[in-house]
């Protein structure tokens, strides 16, 4: 199977859960076989305005390869950003992933997570400025 470029072993692919699949777990559910893991969700804006707590969340060991990371915001520009800036230059870093299903109230009252599905414009601007702009494949 494979998503782009990237060659995956199976169709195992680990969802991203926020607080549960930090580095620890997604090298556990590698060495049980998933073909793909994926990070918790990682806010564009802490990326972009370099929250210490989010470098954290982006750690990569080479165990987990390939990984995809997900990352959730609403702000195309600053999605776009990161991407060209931040991800693209990690060779650690294999797929990126957006996040438009978090029902958390904290994501949705932002206008991220699933709150994208109620702006189809915006998120049409968000998948465009990514896409745009990024070296990666997206699943």
């Amino acid at each position: 199977m494979r998503i782009g470029n990237v060659k995956l072993e199976n169709n195992v692919f680990l969802a991203p859960m926020a607080g549960v699949t930090d580095l620890a777990f997604r090298i556990l559910c590698k060495e049980m076989g998933a073909g793909l893991v994926v990070s918790e969700m990682v806010s564009s804006k802490g990326i972009y305005y370099k929250d210490p707590g989010t470098k954290t969340l982006l750690q990569v060991n080479p165990k987990e390869r390939p990984i995809a990371i997900q990352i959730f915001g609403s702000d195309p520009e600053i999605m776009a950003n990161i991407v060209e800036e931040y991800l693209n230059p990690r060779e650690d870093i294999d797929i990126i992933d957006i996040n438009m299903g978090c029902p958390a109230p904290k994501i949705v009252k932002n206008g991220d997570g699933s709150a994208l599905m109620k702006d189809i414009i915006l998120a049409r601007k968000i998948l465009r400025e990514v896409v745009k702009v990024s070296n990666k494949p997206s699943p």
